[in-house]
């Protein structure tokens, strides 16, 4: 593999718009759930954009040359934040008037991701890359059941409103985190269905490194916005950095056991 270079994730704008609440996974982990959830024409309309996104996005992203992926990765990330607002806008568009439930299922289909890459990553991606996607995975659990407050309007008016500076920085980060972990789950999604990735697997293994390194920024960002706990009191400092790095490490002794449990079954 070769060293972590962790693409820059440029946007020269303020974030997304509808991003300022739980990350939400792209189209390409919608479980059976929440398409039982949705109504048909919905899940047509997500299936559509994911099919764009595979095109657009992941196909040049996943087959890029290894040394290139970083740039790639960039150049393709505001094509894939467009598609990722327009996931957000469908599902919100039908699930507003019910948070607590767009919340819930949001978390639940993070899980689900969870026990596809369970299944699937330690025969194709390999242990370790598979045990730090699962880490990232836990991590954005956590922050998504924490970010369950901005969708209340009672708990979100208890929040400092954030800088402009905050909003992007947790926008950049949430979508960076949904491309590279998306970018993990297509191909596993394909060996789950029988078919052969079209990816290289040493992109796939990469991106799975991105994708926990993003899912701490994104914890940071999540506890500089308020609605984490923070530990010690006054502005978040270098030695939260780390703190959040430890804690997105947390559950690896717990995970290498679940891998062992099932190579061993």
């Amino acid at each position: 593999m070769t060293a972590l270079i962790l693409p820059v994730v440029r946007s020269g704008a303020a974030a997304p718009p509808g991003t300022l609440g739980p990350p939400v996974p792209t189209a390409a982990t919608v479980g059976d759930e929440l398409r039982h959830a949705l109504p048909a024409g919905l899940v047509v309309a997500l299936d559509q954009v994911n099919n764009q996104i595979q095109i657009d996005v992941f196909d040049p992203l996943l087959c890029a040359p290894v040394e290139h992926l970083a740039q790639t990765f960039e150049r393709l990330y505001p094509k894939f934040r467009d598609y990722y607002v327009s996931i957000i806008g469908i599902m919100w568009g039908f699930l507003q008037e019910d948070p607590q439930r767009f919340a819930a299922l949001t978390i639940r289909t993070f899980q689900a991701s969870q026990e596809l890459i369970r299944e699937h990553g330690p025969k194709w991606l390999g242990k370790q890359a598979t045990l730090t996607v699962l880490e990232g995975v836990a991590t954005v659990t956590r922050v998504s059941k924490a970010a369950t407050k901005l969708l209340d309007r009672d708990q979100a008016a208890n929040l400092q409103p954030p800088n402009e500076a905050m909003a992007e920085n947790w926008g950049n980060s949430v979508v960076a985190y949904v491309m590279a972990l998306s970018g993990v789950l297509s191909p596993l999604a394909a060996l789950a269905n029988n078919r052969v990735p079209s990816a290289s697997l040493e992109n796939v293994v990469q991106l799975a490194h991105w994708s926990k390194s993003y899912a701490v920024m994104a914890y940071h960002a999540g506890k500089s916005l308020g609605f984490l706990r923070v530990l010690r009191p006054g502005p978040i400092t270098e030695a939260d950095e780390q703190e959040d790095g430890e804690l997105a490490d947390a559950g690896l002794t717990s995970y290498n056991e679940l891998l062992r449990d099932d190579e061993e079954g």
